[in-house]
């Protein structure tokens, strides 16, 4: 038996038929770019995460440089990042030309580190992203207050934690700006590239929409030094769709995620915490072992996929190399192992996992 690390056809198969007639009707209209199927599916995700604007665009990189765009950032800015997420959550601040500044992380939760933030701030700060990563949400009180004491704006990195909610909130809601993408493993995903940018803000709203479709307010009438970064109507057609089903398929993932913690109590391995008051969606389930590369080659060895997420902190990457320390993300860095996480994995798949994992 082989095991996948992620098999979408679980949670597409049952819905194909609702897909393919959302997107006929696409086809039908001839209406793709900016149309009222994109319209439907903006409110409907900004009704579901708990803001007022959803702004639909290409993928979830273009998301964080749209948020970063419209705050007017200049190479004077500074914007603290955590130090352990996917690249994009730093290369948007260097491609906008602010200074990229790293912040610890938490070494159980992975997200970053508020005591982290507080020692980075300067008179230059003007943003801070945080990262719900892996699905798990971010410490908000404390970031929150962090950020109105010193007035500096707060973007949310969502990529990873669709439905994530904390203390009753779902994440995306509680930045000025908040990002989303929805490549097609995300915990809602598209059949491609897509992504969005969310927030409460009508001005951000309307500048985001703006600049993503070429700068311009009417048209040929233009008001930006714009970009093309926009989401099409097929992408919203099925998003639409798979948004009904998202909150049952987090369920899903809850409940694989908490037999793997169950069945691994007794192992080497560090499962996953989830802390009162955090209602983690577990795009990932990252484990810990001091032996990972023993560990992965028996996973290779029973066929079972696995990943590392992320096998280099970002300081660590050539763009941003910096010989700063990181203590919490250094410590884990060499032990994180990504075991396979999806929505309805079928039983005998769960047992055939677990019985190798009870023995590590």
């Amino acid at each position: 038996m082989s095991v996948p690390f992620v098999d979408l056809n679980p949670i597409h198969i049952p819905i194909m038929d609702e897909v393919n007639y959302a997107i006929k009707r696409v086809i039908d209209s001839k209406d793709f770019i900016r149309s009222n199927v994109v319209e439907k599916f903006e409110e409907n995700f900004a009704n579901y995460i708990g803001v007022k604007y959803a702004i639909g665009c290409a993928n979830g990189t273009d998301a964080l440089e749209l948020a970063l765009e419209v705050l007017g950032l200049s190479q004077n800015d500074e914007v603290i990042v955590p130090v352990h997420s996917w690249v994009s959550t730093a290369s948007a601040v260097h491609r906008l030309g602010a200074k990229v500044v790293f912040a610890d992380t938490l070494i159980e939760e992975y997200t970053i580190n508020p005591a982290s933030i507080s020692q980075k701030i300067t008179s230059k700060t003007k943003a801070i992203i945080v990262v719900h990563l892996y699905g798990h949400p971010c410490q908000m009180d404390e970031i929150m207050a962090i950020a109105q004491k010193h007035n500096i704006i707060i973007i949310e990195d969502c990529a990873q934690a669709h439905g994530a909610m904390y203390k009753g909130k779902k994440v995306g809601s509680f930045g000025l700006l908040s990002c989303f993408s929805f490549y097609p493993s995300k915990n809602l995903g598209a059949f491609g590239d897509a992504g969005a940018v969310l927030t409460n803000e009508k001005v951000f709203a309307e500048r985001v929409k703006f600049i993503a479709n070429c700068g311009q307010i009417s048209k040929n009438e233009i008001a930006y030094i714009g970009r093309n970064s926009r989401l099409d109507a097929i992408q919203a057609a099925i998003l639409d769709v798979k948004l009904k089903y998202l909150d049952e398929w987090n369920v899903s993932r809850r409940r694989l995620a908490h037999m793997y913690t169950k069945k691994l109590a007794k192992s080497t391995l560090i499962t996953p915490v989830e802390k009162t008051g955090f209602y983690h969606v577990y795009h990932l389930y990252v484990v810990k072992s001091s032996r990972r590369a023993e560990v992965v080659r028996e996973f290779e060895a029973n066929h079972i996929s696995c990943m590392i997420h992320y096998p280099y902190i970002l300081s660590d990457l050539k763009p941003f190399s910096s010989t700063e320390d990181f203590p919490n993300a250094r410590t884990y860095q060499n032990q994180i192992i990504s075991l396979p996480m999806y929505a309805y994995m079928e039983e005998h798949k769960i047992e055939f996992v677990q019985k190798f994992l009870s023995t590590l």
